[in-house]
């Protein structure tokens, strides 16, 4: 039997140039990214990593901030990253004003270990977060969607928390995630009700709510604001969920 190939790596700094830039929100952008020489992403990745990203002039000294990939593994010819506006956020908001296409991003990865790990994960994924918060679970969901994969989980479920309906992002993406048998999407809006989506801030009693949980088939992971984080960790927890199966990234 032969081997699977072994993943792509490129050590040191590459040159990432910007391909395409999307809006996702009003102040939501994804920039597509891929070296010129390979016309192709140069690395293989896994759901969830990131790349960090160095700016040599936007102040006296170089700066870095990583940013996770919100695209596919399987999606070939470019990666995304999609960068969010926040308030007093040097590098998020210089991007989003100064950035075009034709630029060239140094950037260096792929990195981290908040990932569905095939084989140790269990089958059924619940993902929660804020924001944008919700960008791994994003090439998560791209990957895994359609059972792509032997090992996928066999059931997904995303509890995503937004301000208002605007600031959805990947919004028509996450309709077409929840036509799937195997993917339930449950958005909650904190500053807007409307009769599409729940209203509130994430608690227990809403995950008791809309989260079907079996301590012994669950992986948790959560990303977002360290106060839900840390809410979620608790909640899964109580339920019964071992410490090795909730997975937490800091955004």
């Amino acid at each position: 039997m032969s081997l699977p190939p072994a993943p792509r790596k490129r050590k040191g700094w590459m040159s990432l140039t910007i391909h395409k830039i999307l809006p996702e929100t009003p102040d939501t952008l994804s920039f597509y990214l891929r070296d010129d020489d390979e016309k192709d992403i140069p690395f293989d990745y896994i759901a969830g990593q990131y790349l960090t990203i160095r700016y040599d002039t936007v102040t006296e000294k170089p700066v870095v901030r990583s940013y996770t990939m919100s695209s596919s593994p399987s999606q070939k010819g470019y990666c995304v990253l999609t960068v969010k506006r926040v308030e007093g956020g040097l590098i998020s908001n210089w991007m989003c004003d100064n950035l075009k296409i034709g630029d060239i991003l140094k950037a260096r990865g792929p990195i981290g270990k908040f990932c569905y790990h095939e084989g140790t994960a269990k089958s059924h994924l619940i993902m929660v977060a804020a924001g944008s918060g919700v960008t791994p679970f994003i090439s998560i969901l791209r990957e895994y969607t359609g059972n792509k994969h032997p090992t996928a989980p066999a059931k997904m479920t995303l509890l995503v928390a937004y301000r208002t309906t605007e600031d959805i992002i990947c919004r028509e993406e996450l309709e077409k995630f929840q036509k799937h048998e195997e993917v339930k999407i449950i958005i909650t809006l904190t500053r807007e009700e409307t009769d599409q989506y729940h209203f509130g801030r994430p608690t227990q009693e809403m995950l008791d709510r809309f989260l079907n949980i079996d301590e012994s088939d669950t992986t948790i992971m959560t990303c977002g604001p360290e106060a839900m984080m840390d809410m979620v960790t608790d909640w899964g927890g109580q339920k019964g969920i071992i410490e090795e199966q909730i997975l937490t990234e800091s955004f």
